[in-house]
Parts: C-alpha cells; sequence; structure tokens
C-alpha cells in the first residue's frame, strides 16, 4: 500500500467529526494497521483529556419529561395501527447494498487519489531543477528527476518526514522543540537530522548522503541480516554510500559542497569514470548512452565546467577528454 501520511493534527479533526468521507474513510483503513493502532489511540486518549465530557442536568431532564404531553390511544384504534410500520425486509437489503456499494466506490477513490488528499508531491522534469520552501522554513533544491512528497497537515508542528525519491540538497531549519527532520527514500535508509546542511541521492542502484554542515543520522538496514536497522553519525565532510545489499561505506571528502554544485549548473568531476558519467544522463536528462571502446570504461578525469542542458554537457565532455560523441 501506498505510504500515508497521518498526523497528530489530522486525528485531532477526525475526532471532531470536521474531516470530508473520503478522509475519513481513509482513516479509518489506516487505523485497522496494527503497527497505526497504538498511536491512534494514544492520540484519542490525548484528544478526550483536553474535551472534557457533558454532565447531564437530571433535574431539568426529569421537568422536560414530565411537561411533555402524553399520548392516548382510544379503544377503537388497534395496537397495530398504534405501533409505526416496519420497513420490510427487501428495503433493508437495499439500504445494505447501497451502503456496500457506496463503500467500495469510496475505497476505489481513496486508492486512486490519497496523494492529493493527504500530501502534496513536487517533482522535475529531465534536466530541470526545482528550488522550495518548505513549511517550517527549510529549503530544498530538487535535481532532474526526482520528486518530494510532503504531508499536507500539521508538517512543522506534529511532523518533519518527507519522502525523496531522486536527488536533493537541503537546508534545514532548527525548530524551538529540537524537532526532528526526516528524509525518508525508497532504498534501505532514511536520513534523520535536527539542523544542517546536506544532500541526498537515491537512484536505483545509487543511494548516498553527503553532509556539508551540521550532524546527520543515517538509519540503515541490511538487507543480508536479519537485525534491527543500524545508526550511523556522519560529520561534515564526510559523504556516506549504501549499496543495494543495505552495506554502507563512508569517506572524507574535501569539498562535499561540489557535490551539490549542479544547483549552479555545475558539474565538479573528481577521478570520475565515464560509467558514473553514463549513469549521470541517464538520469538527469534521460539519456541512454553507450561507451563503443572498451577501453574507456576504465578511463578517469578530473575537471569542472558548467552546462545548462544536456548537449552543452556532452559537447564539454567530447572537448575535455578529445572523444568523438554522436
Amino acid at each position: 500500500m501506498k505510504q500515508t501520511f497521518i498526523t497528530k493534527t489530522l486525528l485531532f479533526e477526525y475526532f471532531a467529526g470536521r474531516l470530508t468521507a473520503l478522509q475519513c474513510s481513509m482513516i479509518e483503513h489506516w487505523a485497522k494497521d496494527l503497527h497505526n493502532e497504538e498511536f491512534f489511540y494514544e492520540c484519542l486518549h490525548e484528544w478526550e483529556l483536553t474535551r472534557p465530557m457533558y454532565e447531564a442536568d437530571v433535574v431539568q431532564a426529569i421537568e422536560q419529561f414530565k411537561s411533555k404531553p402524553t399520548l392516548h390511544v382510544s379503544p377503537e384504534q388497534s395496537i397495530d395501527n398504534a405501533v409505526p410500520n416496519r420497513p420490510r425486509r427487501w428495503q433493508n437489503w437495499t439500504w445494505g447494498l447501497t451502503a456496500a456499494s457506496f463503500l467500495l466506490i469510496a475505497f476505489f477513490v481513496l486508492q486512486r487519489y490519497h496523494e492529493h488528499i493527504f500530501v502534496k508531491t513536487f517533482t522535475t522534469q529531465f534536466g530541470q531543477t526545482k528550488a522550495l520552501v518548505l513549511e517550517d522554513g527549510s529549503k530544498v533544491t530538487l535535481n532532474a528527476n526526482s520528486s518530494l512528497t510532503v504531508p499536507q497537515f500539521g508538517f512543522g508542528s506534529t511532523t518533519r518526514t518527507v519522502f525523496l525519491k531522486g536527488e536533493a540538497d537541503f537546508s534545514v531549519i532548527h525548530t524551538k522543540d529540537n524537532k526532528r527532520f526526516i528524509v525518508q527514500t525508497g532504498s534501505s535508509f532514511h536520513v534523520e537530522v535536527l539542523g544542517t546542511e546536506f544532500t541526498v541521492l537515491a537512484r536505483g542502484e545509487q543511494s548516498k548522503v553527503i553532509l556539508t554542515r551540521g550532524k546527520v543520522n543515517i538509519q540503515y538496514k541490511n538487507t543480508n541480516q536479519n537485525q534491527r536497522p543500524t545508526l550511523l553519525t556522519m560529520r561534515p565532510g564526510e559523504l556516506a554510500s549504501v549499496n543495494t545489499n543495505g552495506q554502507i561505506s563512508v569517506k572524507k571528502v574535501a569539498h562535499p559542497e561540489n557535490y551539490s554544485a549542479w544547483k549552479q549548473n555545475r558539474y565538479v568531476f573528481d577521478n570520475t569514470g565515464l560509467a558514473e558519467i553514463v549513469t549521470l544522463l541517464r538520469d538527469n536528462y534521460g539519456l541512454e548512452a553507450k561507451i563503443a571502446d572498451k577501453e574507456l570504461h576504465a578511463f578517469t578525469f578530473s575537471g569542472s565546467f558548467q552546462a545548462h542542458n544536456a548537449n552543452e554537457l556532452l559537447q564539454a565532455l567530447s572537448e575535455i577528454l578529445s572523444i568523438s560523441i554522436s
């Protein structure tokens, strides 16, 4: 099932009866999951404590009952006429089928449109970057062919969890209550931070975190071991890479800011192989490239240049490497 962002604020609105029918159905479906049940009842308990129950005025209720007119049934009136007609059995079946049909339709609608109800997603196309400012003041720059999903309700107050596909650079604002900022990815790790600057890459077989300033925790799971996720704390200037098996490696880099140079349409290569360039062309520009000469697979180079589109990048590579690109 797709991930659904249910926050305390949204649940409070649900308990107060201020949500739409679609939102209510989605929450009730979400609450059936045993992993969500504890959080649901914790919020319900907190909501009830802040809203004392109504105290009935017994004396007033008795007086109101006594003041109501008494219903008299004449002897000529039969008991069957005094009792309201009960609905026929076929009418009950009709109502049941109608309710079941509505719930079934509502379920399929929620499955299709739940992202528009509970979350909002920012996307970029090939060759495009996008700068965002989140509700808590944090800044995000999305690289090409990427998406960032953010909760519609309660972001910055009850949660600061986002979901990233692709690559993005983050500048996270520190909050007074030290609320954690979490970047979840589709791979086997997520990044947890209080306030810092870092870049996350999560594309298929590539998963990297480059820390420019501050401190972040990476929680990752090794798929070859049946154990709880491992926590790694990164320091400024470190690059952490996670492979497809969940194994992580960390190395120190001299200029971590170079890994987010794409924000200024600048490319910095440091002993970079042509295979990595092929991956970059595919992920950022949607181009499928092949290296015809096998000897070039082992070739690496270093350099820095600007390129605003794929053609400029290919032309620069052709001139620097003295190779023919067609």
